[in-house]
């Protein structure tokens, strides 16, 4: 089954964001493995419906940071960056609509705009769903399903370009895999619910509202030293709205996603690192979005140019 996610989101979003600060009065934190593990998103958050940017792939797997490393990535996601990957691009206006733009996601629909990408799925009388077969990729088990309404809110078999206004999708992950040349393992428990509004033919705007939340367990070894982690992860997606203009790209007008990661880091037995981060995220209309961050507690507040452009902290 392809993941309909290549659908959805954009996979050319970086898939990790280094933090290259020179000094602490830039960074969030001092030197912290905890922290340069908030850089990425859990392995598996590629399969579920979210703001992060994941990757399930061998070299996404977590090795922490330690002396040695070099500076790059040391304090982890810095006040210019998203922790997580990044932000998904249909989320901060980086998805057009119209023909113009029929190479990225959605062929031409825009963003979230075209969920026809579901190989191996059927529906079920029994749920009114669309539901996937199992799939099985390096020891991980990933189950999805779907809901297709039209602007009645009756209930749909599959996806039609024209008709279909509402689709729900349900996203589990779950399995143990192993990466970096099988010397790490991971063991993940990661789910999302998200639901796209307006997507019929005609409608002036698309509404978003989801969630999702994982874990991630690792241990292995690095550069000799044996290193457990753990990473946990979500975000809660409330009423983005995303006004359509044909030929153009266009950013959410309203709504907000939080969005929030910590991390707890030992090598070789000795004391736990620990990092947290929360990034609160709204649109009000405006081609500037407010961010709010608080990274092992200390806020900053700051804003984010849409659709591209830095976070800009005071």
């Amino acid at each position: 089954m392809r993941n309909p996610l290549k659908i959805v989101f954009v996979a050319g979003a970086a898939a990790f964001i280094g933090a290259c600060a020179s000094d602490n009065s830039t960074s969030p934190v001092a030197s912290s493995a905890a922290a340069a593990a908030l850089i990425s998103a859990p392995l598996s958050f590629d399969q579920l419906n979210t703001s992060f940017v994941g990757g399930s792939g061998d070299a996404n797997g977590l090795t922490p940071w330690e002396p040695g490393d070099g500076d790059q990535n040391r304090f982890g996601p810095g006040w210019h960056d998203f922790m997580g990957g990044g932000i998904g691009e249909s989320f901060i206006g980086g998805i057009g609509f119209g023909p113009g733009f029929a190479l990225g996601p959605g062929f031409g629909r825009g963003p979230f705009g075209d969920w026809r990408d579901a190989d191996n799925c059927a529906f079920s009388t029994t749920t009114n769903r669309v539901v996937c077969q199992t799939d099985n990729r390096h020891g991980l088990t990933i189950n999805r399903s779907f809901s297709f309404l039209d602007a009645s809110g009756a209930v749909q078999q599959m996806f039609d370009g024209n008709t279909t206004n509402t689709v729900n999708v349900t996203s589990t992950v779950t399995g143990t895999t192993s990466h970096h040349h099988g010397d790490d393992t991971s063991t993940v428990n990661a789910s999302s619910d998200f639901t796209a509004a307006g997507l019929a033919s005609g409608s002036t705007q698309r509404t978003l509202n989801g969630k999702s939340a994982g874990t991630e367990s690792s241990t292995g070894t690095k550069h000799g030293d044996a290193f457990t982690a753990t990473r946990s992860a979500g975000d809660t997606i409330s009423g983005i709205v995303i006004p359509i203009q044909d030929g153009k790209p266009t950013f959410p007008t309203a709504g907000s996603i939080i969005r929030s990661m910590q991390a707890t880091v030992t090598l070789n037995g000795g004391t736990p690192s620990t990092s947290s981060r929360r990034e609160v995220i709204t649109f009000d209309g405006s081609a500037t979005a407010t961010v709010v961050i608080t990274h092992d507690g200390v806020t900053k507040n700051c804003t984010k140019p849409l659709p591209h452009g830095p976070l800009t902290c005071q």
